[in-house]
């Protein structure tokens, strides 16, 4: 089942991946998006934070096992679609790990484009990529 994506949601992604700080609650409560919910169970979830009038960044929260609940990947890519329409985003940036090659193939695959690689973005110092849809 998909829903909107709720402020609890974010919350509890992030405390099973040990992530809670004390902003936390208050950036959970500031982005939009969707909750894909199996079984009775919060999967993940996903959405756009708006940057500025018709920019928006990609933001995701899974568990490291998501492969395991096999989760159309259409659903995702349509709802992030979705989200870009009816907000009138004409750029949607997202960010990953140079390290992560499915995080990488799956970008590619929803239509992003690589723009760039930022040095030593990540908490643990380790570089990212840069995609973007823009329309």
């Amino acid at each position: 089942m998909i829903r909107d994506y709720e402020t609890a949601d974010g919350v509890e992604m992030l405390a099973r991946q040990g992530e809670v700080g004390p902003d936390t609650e208050k950036w959970c409560a500031e982005v939009t998006g969707f909750s894909v919910i199996l079984d009775g169970k919060l999967v993940c979830c996903a959405g756009i934070i708006k940057q500025r009038e018709g920019v928006g960044l990609a933001w995701a929260l899974y568990p490291s096992d998501i492969g395991t609940y096999h989760i159309d990947p259409r659903i995702t890519r349509d709802k992030l679609n979705e989200l870009i329409e009816e907000n009138g985003y004409w750029r949607v940036e997202a960010t990953v790990r140079c390290d992560f090659p499915a995080g990488i193939d799956y970008l590619r695959w929803m239509g992003f484009k690589r723009e760039g690689r930022m040095a030593k973005h990540e908490p643990d110092k380790t570089d990212s990529y840069l995609y973007a849809i823009a329309r």
